[in-house]
């Protein structure tokens, strides 16, 4: 006889809660066999810094080539977008697969103080970094508060007077 854990209980649901999830409902099918052979596209997660040069934008894109990745901008909103092809292994099968980031899709929205036409990109060690400029802007300009007494006293300025009768 042995003793009663609950945990084994509880990760004992977890993993049938997983199993369900990953194919059990198709006899063990992938996810994406079961939507089709075409890959979903998931969420793209960012990192966005902001300097007074630009707007930084970082996404990690690992197991991508820069020819599979898109970047566009039209009215306002950057999309950022990739897909590689499913490659099928060289010998088995897979029974588990939850490496395979096969497509990504992500919009923002820029500010308005931007200059669309030089945004830049470039692809580093897996790490995609767009950096969107910002806009030169009128700077304000600093109006210096005199005290009264570096004022010139107001000169009284005489008007010759305009008679009603002539």
């Amino acid at each position: 006889m042995s003793r009663w854990d609950p945990w084994t209980d509880l990760f004992t649901i977890q993993n049938e809660v997983e199993r369900l999830l990953n194919g059990g409902w198709s006899g063990g099918a992938s996810a994406a066999a079961v939507a089709g052979s075409r890959p979903q596209a998931v969420s793209l997660p960012l990192d966005i810094r902001q300097t007074d040069q630009a707007f930084v934008i970082e996404a990690s894109v690992p197991g991508f080539r820069p020819e599979q990745v898109e970047i566009t901008v039209e009215q306002g909103i950057l999309t950022i977008q990739g897909q590689r092809p499913q490659e099928e292994p060289k010998d088995g099968v897979y029974l588990r697969r939850e490496r395979g980031l096969q497509a990504f899709f992500r919009q923002l929205t820029l500010p308005g103080d931007v200059r669309e036409e030089g945004i830049a990109a470039r692809f580093e060690h897996g790490v995609l970094t767009v950096t969107v400029p910002r806009a030169e802007s009128a700077q304000p300009r600093r109006i210096q508060v005199q005290s009264s007494a570096a004022l010139p006293a107001p000169g009284v300025v005489d008007a010759p007077a305009v008679g009603a009768g002539g």
